[in-house]
């Protein structure tokens, strides 16, 4: 039986219905806070839910109403065209859902970023760290900067607490893990879901970073060979302590030989 937190939460998660989202409403609810998701279709694994979209300013408003924590996992996932695919859902829908935060007196909002903010400093045999700063290859990544400079704005300035979340490569079917096991740097980027349950736990519970301040931590779980992304700053800040290496914690069979 998991353990219950000491202080619950009311909890937004948007993309509640993701391959990150649904796992993360399991675990804060199985800690006892109140979940609430918001997403295009009905959200299973949440107490309660809003049918809707980023675009829509109201549902937005009404989905971010008595909330503490906002999860926002909710975004276009891949690189695409920025003007017809990108720009409403990962610009315009986080600028409503940071607003609305601030707005409707949250406490803390998590923000999903992803380790293509990096991707451009190459990390062959190295560690890439937090102080090197971006540098995005793609559009999808560039939402994500944005992404990141957005909350440590509302940090700065309207005085909540921040957390930006460089996700690791979190494989949402068996196909996308086929494509990880293939790639050289694919194991040691992994995230799997049992660990973005962790994580994201933490992220509700750590009473790290304080109002006003605003803090970008990578999230992987434990690398098979080198430490690609450095997550010193995660277990300092918010005590995350990955559990599994690949392909361990994920919520589906293999159905290929593991590299």
């Amino acid at each position: 039986m998991t353990e219950q937190a000491t202080n619950p939460k009311r909890v937004l998660v948007t993309g509640s219905t993701g391959a990150i989202g649904e796992p993360v409403c399991e675990r804060l609810m199985a800690r006892g806070h109140f979940v609430r998701g918001f997403a295009r279709r009905p959200s299973p694994t949440a107490h309660e839910y809003v049918m809707g979209d980023l675009n829509d300013r109201d549902k937005v408003y009404e989905a971010v109403k008595d909330i503490d924590v906002v999860i926002h996992l909710g975004a276009y996932p891949n690189p695409a065209d920025f003007i017809d695919v990108l720009l409403q859902p990962n610009v315009v829908g986080l600028y409503y859902i940071c607003e609305a935060a601030k707005d409707l007196g949250v406490q803390r909002l998590v923000l999903a970023s992803t380790m293509q903010t990096v991707s451009g400093h190459g990390w062959e045999e190295r560690t890439v760290t937090i102080e090197e700063g971006p540098a995005p290859v793609n559009h999808y990544a560039l939402t994500k900067v944005w992404a990141e400079e957005a909350g440590a704005m509302y940090a700065r300035v309207h005085n909540l607490s921040v957390i930006n979340v460089r996700i690791g490569w979190l494989p949402r079917n068996a196909e996308e893990a086929e494509r990880l096991n293939s790639r050289s740097l694919g194991p040691d980027t992994f995230f799997s879901h049992r660990d973005a349950q962790l994580f994201h736990q933490l992220c509700v519970e750590s009473p790290n970073p304080g109002p006003g301040e605003a803090v970008t931590l990578f999230a992987t779980s434990c690398p098979k060979r080198v430490e690609r992304m450095d997550l010193e700053p995660a277990r300092r800040i918010i005590g995350y302590e990955p559990q599994d290496t690949w392909p361990e914690g994920l919520p589906y069979e293999l159905p290929f030989e593991v590299a």
